[in-house]
């Protein structure tokens, strides 16, 4: 049967917000492996990550001329066989110095793939005027899950990451014939309106409502990345579970993170803006307080639980927001969007480690509780906001 046109094209932009989240998720589960197979040492692991996230972090800066020059379209359809390409080639790298150098690859392809497959998101929804976002988020996250899956079905048959990549990555390469051709053109999202209106502004003005919208992002992204690097680690010594129940508890955080995604545009529609920020970031405090305070590990698990699902909504409200305010060319906003919530996301948790180190986990962990009180505070922004 025939999809619709709408369908079509929201479900050829899902499939590229798919992408990074996959090749994430294969690169972190096949560390082990990798570290092995290079003959890395834990500061060189350090150094190669670094890479990957400096590399990512330096390209968000420039991604908004790419877009502006040449397309999202064109971005997404090259950046994104930069990202497969890299991460099939990390199984064959020899030593770490090989590895890092594929990881600056891969960081470019990544932040690329970032800013053009939010500005398709932005572009449908102005479109078709309905909104899409948390569906092309929860994309993203479902992609991670499935990486990080693949990685320990095929680490646990004894394969190696360069065959793991090569059969999921491949796999899903099959499907951009389609996916392609259905993404949208500039001239088809931007109208005429539009572009009179960002032509106006200088070409260095940024709004002071996207600056904040980036600001929230970074916030929201250090909590998750505290959850998803920290964690395990907590309830490991700190609740004393075992390994086995502190491993799961990002699969906790990640799988409400997607499951209420799925439903997020509906409610956007139903409820609104600030409903859905405020009581996400109302539920995110909660959940984080009963992680921390509970004395059972099982409960812990339930509040990281529910801190994914209040944390679901926020960001793709706040992409959304930043690509349709006025004034501004929608890449250019979810540049500066993305630059400033991958900077929450790469640069929080190590300084999280220090505090820590001093203070004691659970107490640097407060630190989080406060973001999520912040996050409370700042959706009152979005109750008169049209």
């Amino acid at each position: 049967m025939k999809l619709s046109e709408f369908k079509a094209v929201r479900l050829a932009c899902a499939y590229f917000f798919i992408c990074p989240g996959l090749t994430y998720g294969i690169f972190t589960s096949r560390i082990p492996a990798l570290k092995e197979q290079t003959g890395a040492e834990e500061a060189q692991i350090g150094l190669i990550l670094l890479c990957l996230g400096g590399s990512s972090l330096l390209t968000l800066l420039s991604s908004a001329w790419f877009v502006k020059r040449f397309g999202s379209k064109n971005v997404l359809r090259y950046a994104s066989l930069v990202c497969l390409t890299a991460i099939t080639l990390f199984g064959l790298a020899p030593n770490p110095w090989v590895l890092g150098f594929f990881c600056l690859f891969a960081g470019f392809g990544t932040g690329l793939v970032d800013v053009a497959m939010n500005t398709q998101g932005v572009q449908i929804e102005k479109k078709y005027t309905v909104s899409c976002m948390a569906f092309m988020h929860a994309s993203y996250s479902f992609g991670g899950v499935v990486g990080s899956v693949s990685g320990a079905v095929f680490a646990g048959l004894g394969l190696s990451p360069f065959v793991n990549a090569a059969a999921v990555l491949g796999f899903y390469a099959l499907f951009r014939f389609w996916a392609v051709p259905h993404l949208l053109q500039e001239t088809e999202a931007v109208s005429q309106t539009d572009g009179q209106k960002q032509a106006a502004v200088s070409g260095s003005f940024i709004p002071f409502f996207v600056l904040f919208c980036g600001v929230m992002a970074m916030v929201a992204y250090a909590c998750e990345g505290s959850v998803a690097e920290w964690g395990s680690l907590f309830m490991h010594t700190v609740k004393h579970a075992s390994e086995q129940t502190a491993a799961l508890v990002f699969a906790c955080f990640s799988a409400t993170t997607v499951f209420c995604r799925l439903f997020g545009d509906r409610m956007r529609e139903y409820c609104g803006d600030f409903v859905l920020c405020f009581g996400g970031a109302v539920i995110s405090a909660a959940g984080l307080s009963l992680a921390l305070f509970a004395d059972s590990a099982y409960l812990a698990l339930a509040g990281f639980a529910l801190m994914g699902a209040g944390l679901s909504p926020i960001v793709p409200i706040l992409f959304s927001r930043a690509g349709q305010y006025p004034g501004i060319n929608p890449g250019k906003a979810c540049a500066v969007v993305s630059v400033l919530s991958y900077s929450g996301l790469l640069f929080h948790p190590p300084l999280l480690g220090f505090l820590a180190h001093s203070k004691g986990l659970k107490n640097a962990l407060l630190v989080v509780l406060g973001m999520c009180c912040f996050l409370i505070a700042a959706s009152l922004f979005f109750a008169k906001k049209k």
